[in-house]
């Protein structure tokens, strides 16, 4: 049983004390007692939760009614802070009212709550809580630290982990063979057109496809690809919509117009578009027979050489015409060479290369990867687990590990040990981590989840909070929820789907479906969540309230519970109808509310909105809600607000002017097209560090905002500057000059410059990204900070200086675009020194450009190079065949003449090719500057297109 459950309940209670200090005038006293005796508690089960003692079942019941007594502690507080939140709102508004001192004193006597009844109630909880502990101790025996000897120590603190340098598939060993044969088998058109790799969960049949689907040779033989994630919640418009996403690309427009498709619909479309194109395909994780007939009649059989490539735990026991044939992969288990091959590849990295692990060590690793029966994602997890661990610490881990073997049985999909592997690396996850793991449990299986969204949720929920230890060392809340992440994927538990481009931290994650399912198991055993889905239906009738603590609705067919009168966090998928304002009296503790893609009543927003006095992140994505109501200005706990809807409403929202009062707020996120109404005030939120996407209208008046915006701000976006002054206003604000930024994106109309970059260079040491949408001034010499990581200038009319000099000398620098005019000159200059580090290069409409000259040695890591429509441009720079890392040339409506020199099609063209592989006679006389370029892909449709 989980004491960390328990510890979680005292640090919001703490949480409480700090941030309603002012609401809980007269009971601090007892509200503080109280959170210290769940500490104290919490501290003495960490013994339970060590799992040398996990068949104990006397210990469990007890951690079961700690947990309960917590659970209550919260809600006394939770209460008692509403209850005077309302009060104080209810006097303040007979203040406005007008009316003499009597009646306004009388007011608050009717409207406040006992005092002496909330410290009755905590002294009843303490009591419950002691009497527990002594039961315990009399029937056990046990010797409890007296009270105060350990009650303030403190649990073992988060490590600030290093950047790790790999997503999970990095830890592969022994399937190379099996790659070398499925891609000859794939590549050969006489061979099956299915592919099905089957086998056990965990064994790596996803990461087999992935690494299959990412190979060279599948990417130059087949076009178009696409990967579509199944999974056992699936819906057969998406999984179509997904795949012609992917194959044909569907523009903002086409997006609105396919949204009401039928399934006919959406076959035909995907038919005709792959007709006659060699594609591959791969459903990864299918596990429904509807699944996969809602799939297959889209899948058409072209003649030339497409292939599909089914990952399944079942087999393709699918229904197949007489005409197609599939072949079935089995990936075997590890053997114990290639088991140990791999534990050591984990288990060892990244340690002092002074630090040894001995004889001992080696031989407890060989005795426990050997219960791991080879299977990839067992070893993984053991691995993981004690990567975190000295070597001296292994023995007291294979005791651990001995002790569950014995004690716990898992479900039998789990197979022989895995279950007792994730139980382990549970057990041993410190206190503040456990919460955070078992907040996956919220998301969809599969679901690839924004690591900044999660952890900011994990602030909102408490679990990082600004009094812990490593905020109060100047780290941020953000950055510290950011280590927290970092460490669960240290120690394999969570996998990295995508990282940042800038700081190559996680940007996306995941858990591996098995480790999702354990996650829900755990996170419903402690009264965590509880998560609803055609797949997972508990009884909700016989559900308490206490058992909704968090409540996640995966799929629209699943009704929001009634009894949600405890619930803390409420996220909701899918576009079920939700009348919001009949529940908001019902969620009045809600700290958490997601609605993604939810359809409100009429599209609007309840004023009840404004009731939820406990609210600290409120995201409302892609739903129909065409308002905010003026009362979400009364949230004044919240902390992350983030507001999108569906494309074909956005343009007629209107945002109120009420977010000043939410003076708590950090993080604010907006549909671009949006506007606010008159007035716009943004000044007071001084802890503000996200600004995204503010529109301003050519009424706004903003003249006494731009310059005062807050001196905590790190990402900042404003779109339609409108006036000279608003420019100027801005780069001179607080927010500019504290060097904090990271990340800039600002855009202002045509009459509006830019006059000189000299302040971003000045004062922005710590800018990453930086996108300037509009005129930039030539007074003063071009520079820019040299922090920056990505750079993105449009409309910028530069001629004087040309960018590619100034750019070249950032050191960091991975990403450059320059488009729509961001330069007038007719010439471009690229020395051999230029761009150490860039990745990618965008050159778009650049419609005066006429040379470009790269020297050789410049942007020696080049990888990605997108030409756009740059209409005057003759040839590729010489230089370019140098760039042996260059992987990706795509060239997209460039003059007839550029693209004849290149590569000879007489015809309307849309090719894609490996260039090593064309013709002789269909090269040009400067083919040999991209001859070794792995994939080229030309699109232009002869003089039409100028």
């Amino acid at each position: 049983m989980d004491p960390s459950i328990i510890w979680s309940a005292a640090k919001w209670i703490s949480t409480q004390l700090i941030n309603e200090g002012n609401f809980l005038l007269g009971v601090q006293d007892q509200v503080y007692d109280l959170e210290r005796e769940l500490k104290y508690i919490a501290l003495h089960l960490r013994v339970a939760d060590s799992g040398e003692e996990v068949g104990d079942e006397e210990l469990r019941l007890f951690t079961v009614k700690i947990r309960e007594v917590a659970f209550r502690a919260e809600d006394v507080v939770d209460n008692y802070i509403i209850q005077v939140a309302s009060a104080s709102s209810s006097n303040t508004a007979a203040n406005a009212n007008g009316g003499n001192c009597l009646r306004k004193f009388l007011c608050f006597l009717r409207s406040s709550p006992d005092i002496h009844s909330i410290g009755k109630e905590t002294e009843v909880i303490r009591k419950s809580i002691q009497k527990e502990v002594d039961l315990l101790k009399d029937f056990r025996n046990t010797r409890f630290i007296a009270q105060g000897e350990g009650s303030d120590k403190p649990w073992p603190h988060p490590k600030v982990m290093q950047t790790y340098p790999h997503t999970p598939d990095a830890y592969v060993v022994g399937r190379e063979k099996d790659v070398e044969e499925l891609v000859q088998r794939l590549t050969n058109k006489m061979e099956a057109r299915f592919m099905a790799i089957v086998g056990a969960g965990g064994l790596g049949k996803t990461t087999l496809a992935r690494m299959i689907y990412n190979d060279n040779r599948i990417k130059d033989h087949f076009k178009p690809t696409a990967w579509v994630r199944v999974s056992q919640q699936w819906d057969p418009k998406d999984l179509l919509s997904e795949i012609l996403r992917q194959t044909k690309g569907i523009s903002p427009e086409e997006r609105i117009s396919i949204r009401n498709w039928s399934e006919p619909e959406f076959v035909e479309a995907i038919n005709c578009f792959l007709s006659e194109k060699p594609y591959l395909i791969v459903l990864d994780d299918v596990w429904a027979r509807k699944a996969w007939l809602s799939i297959y009649a889209a899948l058409a059989h072209t003649g030339s050489g497409s292939k599909v490539i089914i990952t399944s735990r079942r087999g393709l026991y699918f229904p197949l015409p007489v005409d197609d044939r599939c072949f079935t992969h089995r990936p075997r288990f590890l053997n114990e060479e290639q088991s140990l091959e791999l534990f050591y590849k984990i288990a060892l990295e990244g340690r002092d290369p002074q630090s040894t692990v001995d004889d001992d060590a080696i031989q407890l690793g060989r005795e426990m990867i050997a219960r791991c029966d080879g299977l990839p994602l067992g070893v993984v997890t053991l691995a993981g687990l004690l990567r975190t661990k000295d070597a001296s610490e292994w023995e007291e881990a294979s005791r651990s590990f001995n002790s569950i073997i014995l004690n716990v049985q898992g479900p039998p999909q789990y197979g022989r040990s895995l279950y007792q592997n994730l139980t382990l690396s549970y057990y041993d996850l410190p206190h503040y981590l456990k919460p955070c793991f078992l907040y996956f449990a919220l998301f969809p299986e599969d679901a690839e989840i924004s690591a900044k969204m999660l952890t900011r949720m994990w602030i909102a929920e408490g679990f990082v909070a600004t009094h812990d230890e490593l905020v109060q060392r100047n780290e941020s809340v953000e950055d510290v929820a950011q280590c927290y992440l970092d460490e669960l994927i240290q120690r394999c538990v969570v996998q990295v789907v995508a990282k940042s481009f800038t700081t190559g931290k996680a940007k996306k994650c995941r858990l591996h479906d098995l480790t999702h399912n354990f996650c829900i198991a755990k996170a419903e055993e402690q009264c965590f969540l509880r998560v609803f889905s055609s797949t997972n239906q508990s009884n909700i009738s016989t559900l308490s309230s206490t058992q909704l603590r968090r409540v996640s609705i995966l799929e629209s067919e699943v009704s929001l519970p009634t009894q949600c009168s405890h619930t803390r966090s409420l996220i909701q998928f899918g576009e079920k109808e939700l009348n919001l304002k009949a529940r908001c009296k019902d969620l009045k503790m809600l700290r958490i509310l997601i609605l993604h893609g939810a359809k409100i009543d009429d599209g609007y927003l309840p004023e009840e909105l404004g009731n939820l006095k406990l609210l600290r992140h409120l995201a409302l994505i892609n739903t129909n809600i065409k308002n905010l109501p003026e009362s979400i200005g009364n949230l004044s706990n919240l902390l992350y607000l983030e507001y999108t809807v569906k494309d074909t409403l956005a343009k007629g929202v209107t945002l109120p002017n009420v977010l000043w009062r939410m003076k708590l707020l950090r993080h604010l996120y907006l549909d671009e097209k949006f506007t606010f109404s008159e007035g716009l005030r943004l000044h007071t939120l001084i802890n503000l560090q996200t600004l995204w996407a503010i529109r301003l209208s050519p009424s706004q008046r903003a003249d006494s905002e731009m310059d005062r915006l807050s001196s905590s701000l790190r990402k900042l976006g404003i779109l339609q500057l409108q006036r000279q002054g608003l420019l100027d206003d801005l780069f001179q604000s607080p927010c500019m000059t504290s060097g904090n930024l990271v990340n800039l994106k600002l855009q202002w109309i045509s009459g509006v410059k830019l006059k000189s970059m000299e302040p971003l260079h000045k004062y922005c040491h710590r800018l990453k990204k930086l996108t300037l949408l509009g005129r930039v001034g030539e007074d003063s010499q071009l520079q820019f900070p040299p922090s920056l990581v990505k750079l993105a200038l449009r409309n910028s009319e530069l001629n004087l200086y040309d960018p590619m000099v100034a750019a070249g000398r950032l050191d960091y620098l991975k990403f450059l675009c320059l488009g729509n005019g961001a330069y007038r000159g007719t010439k471009m200059i690229c020395n051999s020194h230029a761009f150490r580090h860039l990745e990618e290069l965008h050159l778009l409409d650049l419609d005066d450009l006429e040379e470009w000259w790269l020297e050789e040695g410049a942007m020696p890591q080049l990888k990605k190079l997108l030409l756009f429509r740059c209409r005057r441009l003759e040839r590729l720079p010489q230089g370019l065949k140098s760039i042996r890392t260059l992987q990706q040339l795509k060239i997209w409506f460039m003059r007839t003449t550029f693209c004849y020199r290149l590569f000879r099609q007489g015809q309307a063209i849309d090719y894609e090719f490996e260039a090593g592989a064309a013709d002789e006679g269909e090269k040009g006389e400067d083919f040999h500057i991209i001859q070794h370029i792995s994939h080229v892909h030309f699109k232009y449709v002869g003089k039409q297109s100028f």
